[in-house]
C-alpha cells in the first residue's frame, strides 16, 4: 500500500521524468555510401550512426538522426521515458487497488439472497 506522502513523491518523480523524456529507443546503424570506390563497399561501412526510433501517432515506425554530441542527451531522454512508464504503472496499480477497495466497500444496490 502506498501512503499519501509516497503518492506525492511518486507524482513528483513522474513530473521530473516528463521534463526530459523521449519516447522511443536509440538504434545504431551502419551504412554504405554512393561512391562505389569507397571502402564501405568492401566491408568497412560508415558509422555507427545513432537514431531515435519511435512510433508516430498513426502507429508507423519513424526515426530521427541523433548527432554524436547529442547522444547522451537522447539516451537520458529514453531512460526518462522508461522510468516514467514504470512510475505510471506503479501509480496506476495503486489507483486500481484503491478503487477496488472502494467498490467492494460500496453498496451495490442488489438484494440479499434469501
Amino acid at each position: 500500500m502506498i501512503m499519501s506522502d509516497d503518492r506525492e513523491q511518486l507524482r513528483r518523480k513522474l513530473m521530473e521524468a516528463a521534463e526530459e523524456m523521449l519516447q522511443g529507443s536509440i538504434s545504431l546503424t551502419t551504412r554504405t555510401c554512393g561512391n562505389p570506390n569507397c571502402r564501405c563497399h568492401r566491408g568497412h561501412r560508415h558509422g555507427p550512426h545513432s537514431y531515435l526510433t519511435f512510433k508516430t501517432p498513426e502507429g508507423r515506425s519513424s526515426s530521427v538522426y541523433v548527432p554524436v554530441a547529442a547522444r547522451e542527451e537522447a539516451e537520458a531522454g529514453v531512460a526518462a521515458w522508461r522510468r516514467f512508464r514504470e512510475l505510471a504503472v506503479e501509480l496506476a496499480a495503486e489507483n486500481r487497488r484503491r478503487a477496488v477497495e472502494r467498490w467492494r466497500g460500496a453498496k451495490t444496490g442488489r438484494r440479499k439472497p434469501r
